[in-house]
C-alpha cells in the first residue's frame, strides 16, 4: 500500500470525514492494484451492461486508471467535491468504490485499524451522505436501469431531454465542460 496520507489534518475542515476519504482512497486503491495485476473481473462485472461490450483491453486500462486517479485525488483533499470528477469515468469509478466500500462494511471491518484511530465523526459510515456531496447529480446510475436502455445514446429523446452528458462509454473519457 502506498503511503499513507495525513486524512485527519487533509480533512479536518472538510464535509467528507477523514474516516470516509481513508475508506475510499484504500477501495480506489485495491480496484487498481486489481486491474492493473489483471484480476479485473469483480469490478468489470459491476459497470453498467451498456459498458461491459466495450470492456476490452484499452477500456479495461483506460478506466482502471481512473481508480487511481481518484486515490490520488482523495489523497491530496480538495476544495471542490467537482474536482474528484473530471469524466465520467472518474465518476463510474467513484460510484463502485463508495459502493464496494459500503457494501465490504456492512460485512464488518476492512481490516485497516489506522483508519479507526482517525478522528470520528457522525458521517463516518453514511455512503448516503457520501455519495450526495462528491457527486454533482447521478446521471450514471441510469445506466444501471434496464427501463432506460438507449439512455445513454446522445440522440435519443431522454439524454437530449434531461441535458445528460458523456454517459455513452465511448465518451466517459472526455473531460466535463465545468
Amino acid at each position: 500500500m502506498a503511503d499513507v496520507p495525513d486524512f485527519a489534518t487533509i480533512y479536518a475542515d472538510s464535509s467528507l470525514a477523514p474516516r470516509m476519504a481513508a475508506t475510499l482512497w484504500v477501495v480506489a486503491l485495491l480496484a487498481y492494484d486489481a486491474i492493473r495485476d489483471d484480476v479485473p473481473e469483480m469490478w468489470l462485472e459491476d459497470l453498467p451492461r451498456v459498458a461491459q461490450s466495450f470492456a476490452d483491453e484499452q477500456f479495461v486500462a483506460a478506466f482502471g486508471s481512473r481508480f487511481d486517479r481518484v486515490a490520488v485525488r482523495i489523497a491530496g483533499g480538495f476544495d471542490d467535491p467537482a474536482d474528484l470528477t473530471t469524466c465520467t469515468a472518474d465518476e463510474m469509478a467513484l460510484l463502485m468504490v463508495i459502493n464496494f466500500a459500503r457494501d465490504t462494511h456492512a460485512d464488518g471491518p476492512m481490516g485497516n485499524e489506522w483508519i479507526e484511530d482517525l478522528p470520528r465523526r457522525p458521517t463516518d459510515e453514511d455512503y448516503g451522505w457520501t455519495r450526495e456531496i462528491l457527486f454533482e447529480d447521478l446521471d450514471i446510475e441510469v445506466l444501471y436501469n434496464p427501463a432506460l436502455d438507449g439512455a445513454e445514446d446522445p440522440e435519443s429523446e431522454v439524454y437530449l431531454t434531461e441535458g445528460y452528458a458523456n454517459l455513452h462509454p465511448r465518451d466517459w473519457f472526455k473531460p466535463f465542460d465545468r
